[in-house]
């Protein structure tokens, strides 16, 4: 299966309200539905989601409304479809940091790293921002964010349980998921300050998760 038929079978993490209407089958409408994200994402970062019309993503895409409604029912279902992509290449970037969970010391190596790398991720694709706003200000969708840090903060909580004792984890699984959802509005505030300040917030708070993960480690 390629990448937009697996983003597709993902729908049902989002709920069966946003599916696509139709399941594209054929590289041409895979092809159309990109040209659509696209537009509906380069609309939203330099307006806001509000703004964004259906009409204007069809006129823009290239395309009649009635090609936009064929595939998308709603502005939520764009929203949440372009969430699934950016959160589908987000879990495949912070895996790259679990390996070195190989000891007790790497568990809070790996979280940096995390860190990092989403901070790196946001900065170089900002419109992520955006769309996370976009998520946020969805009546429909705004506890989506919270489920997939919390699905990211299992992901790390897997790869350390092994170097956390039995009667810790549970409480280390809150403090990892914590973590994973307090990063997105460190790295949102990172971003709206000057690059030297930025950097320093980042740093502070990695030191600040370092310390809060050292109590879980087994000695």
């Amino acid at each position: 299966m390629d990448a937009t038929g697996n983003q597709m079978a993902d729908r049902r993490d989002v709920g069966s309200h946003f599916a696509l209407r139709r399941i594209p089958k054929q590289e041409r409408s895979r092809e159309r539905i990109d040209e659509i994200l696209k537009v509906a994402m380069d609309l939203i970062g330099q307006k806001g989601i509000d703004a964004v019309t259906m009409k204007e993503i069809a006129s823009l895409s290239g395309g009649p409304i009635a090609s936009v409604y064929q595939y998308f029912p709603n502005k939520t279902a764009i929203i949440a479809t372009l969430y699934e992509r950016y959160i589908s290449q987000l879990r495949s970037i912070l895996a790259g940091a679990l390996p070195q969970i190989n000891e007790a010391g790497g568990i809070a190596d790996a979280a940096e790293e995390m860190i990092t790398l989403y901070a790196k991720f946001v900065r170089s694709h900002p419109h992520v921002q955006d769309l996370i706003n976009a998520v946020q200000a969805d009546k429909l969708l705004e506890d989506i964010d919270i489920k997939e840090a919390r699905q990211i903060a299992d992901m790390f909580c897997k790869a350390s349980e092994a170097f956390v004792p039995a009667n810790l984890r549970e409480e280390f699984v809150r403090t990892a998921f914590v973590m994973c959802h307090l990063t997105v509005s460190m790295v949102r505030l990172a971003i709206k300050v000057a690059d030297d300040e930025g950097d320093q917030i980042v740093s502070d708070f990695k030191a600040s998760i370092r310390h809060q993960l050292s109590r879980f480690v087994s000695k």
